[in-house]
């Protein structure tokens, strides 16, 4: 019975000291039919697997506290691959990967990464963040794009 309630105390004390679930991301297409039923703005992370400042954004600035919370409490988070992921927006419409691809590669629609778009459908608002963001810089530019 000791023992029970001992290694009961333990579980208790290592579930506690876990760490903190990460931004739940959504893929472009869910993101935006959440967007939308929630009326709630995008905060688009466009990304490749390869870009070591991408990762450095995902591993080091989106966990900040003030920078985490600011995305959850405010944005549905949407997370955009363009080498993997099949569907893009543009105009309001979802287009095909090697579409995208192939404008892409024209130049046409060119992205660099990491980029970070934050959008409101309902209010047409728009700020467009290119490159590695400090926790600093991305909090001010949220805060910016919600006082719009």
């Amino acid at each position: 019975m000791k023992k029970a309630v001992f290694f009961s105390l333990v579980a208790m004390v290592l579930f506690s000291f876990s760490t903190p679930k990460d931004i739940q991301w959504y893929s472009l297409k869910d993101g935006l039919e959440l967007a939308r039923s929630g009326n709630k703005p995008v905060f688009l992370f466009v990304y490749v697997s390869w870009c070591d400042k991408c990762q450095r954004m995902d591993k080091k600035i989106f966990p900040n506290i003030v920078v985490k919370s600011l995305i959850e409490e405010n944005f549905v988070a949407v997370k955009l691959n363009p080498e993997t992921d099949t569907a893009y927006l543009r105009n309001d419409k979802l287009i095909e990967r090697k579409v995208f691809l192939k404008e892409v590669s024209k130049g046409k629609y060119a992205i660099g990464v990491p980029r970070v778009v934050m959008f409101d459908e309902q209010k047409k608002g728009q700020l467009v963040l290119e490159g590695l963001q400090d926790p600093d810089e991305l909090r001010d530019s949220i805060q910016k794009f919600l006082k719009k």
